[in-house]
């Protein structure tokens, strides 16, 4: 129910007879705010941190008004508070993003003489377990899905002999298409038959549809008599993938230089891996970090233009790409999703409820003067009293 204001979320009869019923509930986002009877539940509750959301937001939410894209903000905080609080296993995706969220944990008080008891490398309390891959290899399509049958898209659509570069998933606030798009047309202004191809351009979710960002794109390659060499198709169906994965040559994805790229795990980039394509995109998360080194790609600075131009001259080359992309389904063969949730299919096996949150212990005294207390008497064991600044100043 919503008039506007507020908005009413009503968790049905069945769907919380069914909770009730559940060993283990595996929950995102803002479920536990929205429905806090998944939380009110006995089951194990499995929190899936694998998108710090609450990092993408700060863009995601910058063309706001200040106070809605406050309460947005807030809002996503709270959510991720709410899993901190709740969850008895903690998802993540290895890595630097792994260091975000034991500190998160930290400071949330679940990382307490509890859980520190159960497995002082926390190992009881998270696991890495990132998104995954289909263990068979893409199925090509019977006909074209891209070469020859898109004229109608751009001026002169995409030839049998263009090097088809491929940008897979959606346009946000974070991503940078601009910097493809203009080392694409340094390309072709040199005469190389090059052709990018934008891949869910437009979101099948009607409460989002085609982003500022998107638009934003699309109206660069339209201000700058682009056309004939950049395409943009709407949200392409999983089961077609495969056949517009195959057909592309090089797989390509740029984003800014912000916080969310720290932290981030770029599943698209997975796509490169399972089609056994060579990538090209800006470095700074972990994932593409491994596939740059493990030779299936090439990771740029963000911004760098020129780079990003010249690793895709490298990549012209189909000697080149063959040996890009022998690495590329070498490293495919670790990113299955049997591979990456092994760790909690084994887990699930025997569930069991975080130790801090079964004793029911406070985490953390309420009344500031006895946390002082506390922090005091630490100090005083440790030895920091009156050496330097005080512990507890």
């Amino acid at each position: 129910v919503s008039n506007g204001a507020f908005r009413v979320d009503v968790l049905s009869d069945e769907t919380a007879k069914a909770a009730s019923q559940c060993e283990i509930i595996i929950v995102q986002g803002d479920l536990l705010d929205r429905y806090p009877v998944l939380a009110a539940s006995d089951a194990c509750v499995i929190a899936d941190l694998y998108d710090p959301y609450h990092l993408e937001v700060l863009e995601q939410s910058a063309s706001l008004a200040p106070q809605r894209r406050r309460a947005t903000i807030a809002a996503s905080v709270s959510a991720i508070g709410s899993l901190l609080a709740r969850g008895d296993l903690f998802l993540d995706v290895g890595g630097r993003q792994r260091d975000l969220w034991t500190g998160a944990l930290a400071s949330a008080g679940r990382v307490n003489e509890y859980t520190y008891a159960d497995s002082p490398d926390l190992s009881r309390l998270m696991l890495t377990a990132p998104f995954g891959l289909n263990a068979e290899a893409p199925e090509p399509s019977t006909s074209e899905v891209l070469r020859g049958v898109n004229e109608g898209i751009g001026n002169k659509g995409i030839s049998s002999a263009d090097i088809i570069l491929w940008w897979g998933g959606g346009i946000y606030p974070w991503f940078d298409p601009q910097t493809v798009i203009r080392a694409t047309a340094a390309l072709a202004a040199e005469g190389h038959p090059v052709h990018l191809v934008f891949a869910g351009s437009r979101h099948p979710n009607p409460d989002v549809g085609e982003t500022p960002a998107a638009r934003a794109a699309r109206d660069f390659v339209n201000e700058n008599a682009l056309n004939e060499i950049v395409t943009f198709l709407d949200w392409v169906p999983f089961a077609d993938l495969g056949g517009y994965l195959l057909e592309a040559d090089v797989m390509v994805s740029a984003h800014r230089d912000h916080v969310e790229t720290r932290y981030s795990y770029r599943t698209r980039l997975l796509d490169g891996l399972w089609a056994g394509r060579p990538t090209v995109a800006t470095g700074g998360d972990d994932l593409m970090s491994s596939i740059a080194a493990a030779g299936a790609g090439i990771a740029i600075a963000p911004g760098d233009v020129d780079g990003f131009a010249n690793a895709l001259r490298v990549l012209l080359d189909e000697s080149t790409r063959e040996r890009f992309s022998s690495c590329a389904l070498a490293q495919a063969k670790g990113h299955t999703w049997e591979v990456a949730l092994a760790p909690l299919v084994e887990w699930c096996r025997t569930p069991r409820r975080a130790p801090d949150l079964v004793s029911g212990v406070m985490l953390a005294p309420k009344n500031p003067s006895a946390l002082r207390r506390s922090i005091g008497s630490v100090a005083r064991r440790m030895g920091l009293r009156n050496k330097g600044n005080s512990a507890t100043r």
